[in-house]
């Protein structure tokens, strides 16, 4: 409860600081990304149109991955927003601070920043992915959402792993890094099910940096076809990412040299 007291604190506290005292900038950035999710969604709604089909998967399945892509990629900038401003924070002495503080100095760096647009976007996100999820009843059942529902929590998990390891990284190097915009780059491509990219490809997405474990595994054991051993190593894979990324954590904390040193 402490440190969801806090969260809330720091909530408010970038909310004052960003959208009240900037209205219009917020209105310009929150119109922005709904115009780039309404276009992209109407360009797998034109692309399905025209092909029938996407690796075996119809339109409103096709949208289903789209839509779980969108809640796992917003909600994990939601949260973790602070990741990206590391940088700035180890550059300008705040790391420093934040170290002396009574409060656990990796919470206060993965979450510093909320984005509340993010949150506000997610909104249509939902809408559409209830909307589809209807449209897709007869092959949904109450265990398929369940578990559809535990690993996109899973796939939080891995997101919350893997910006801990850009924090850790960005802590022992000190230096202007590309890591988070790489992992943003690779995100996007988990738009689409990892079907219809080559097997090297679907490996290296499904064991090195897992965007099929938070993406496309989830949707595919809601529409029901994802067999119990996937599921299964989702969890494992899940479970080992964030053991490492903590053991990177502690060790990069152990090998950092203060800037003011």
């Amino acid at each position: 409860m402490k440190y969801f007291r806090v969260w809330l604190k720091l909530g408010r506290m970038r909310f004052r600081e960003y959208y009240i005292e900037s209205r219009l900038h917020s209105t310009f950035l929150i119109s922005g990304k709904l115009v780039r999710f309404s276009f992209f969604l109407i360009f797998i709604i034109a692309l399905l149109t025209k092909t029938e089909n996407l690796a075996g998967f119809g339109l409103y399945q096709t949208i289903l991955f789209f839509m779980t892509f969108n809640l796992i990629d917003i909600t994990s900038q939601f949260l973790f927003r602070g990741a990206y401003s590391i940088q700035w924070n180890i550059n300008k002495g705040q790391f420093d601070l934040s170290l002396t503080q009574p409060i656990n100095v990796l919470f206060r760096m993965a979450f510093d920043i909320i984005d509340l647009l993010d949150l506000a976007t997610l909104l249509p996100v939902l809408a559409v992915l209830g909307f589809v999820i209807a449209r897709l009843s007869s092959q949904v059942t109450f265990s398929g959402f369940l578990l559809y529902l535990l690993l996109c929590l899973n796939a939080l998990l891995i997101a919350m792993a893997i910006h801990i390891f850009i924090i850790s990284f960005s802590i022992l190097t000190q230096e202007i890094s590309s890591e988070i915009w790489i992992y943003r780059d690779l995100m996007n491509m988990g738009r689409f099910p990892i079907d219809i990219y080559s097997k090297s490809v679907q490996m290296v997405l499904t064991f090195l940096l897992p965007i099929a474990v938070m993406v496309t595994f989830p949707t595919k054991v809601l529409l029901g076809v994802l067999s119990w051993q996937w599921i299964m190593l989702s969890f494992f894979i899940g479970a080992i990412f964030i053991f490492l990324s903590l053991k990177f954590w502690k060790f990069a904390l152990k090998n950092y040299s203060s800037v003011s040193s």
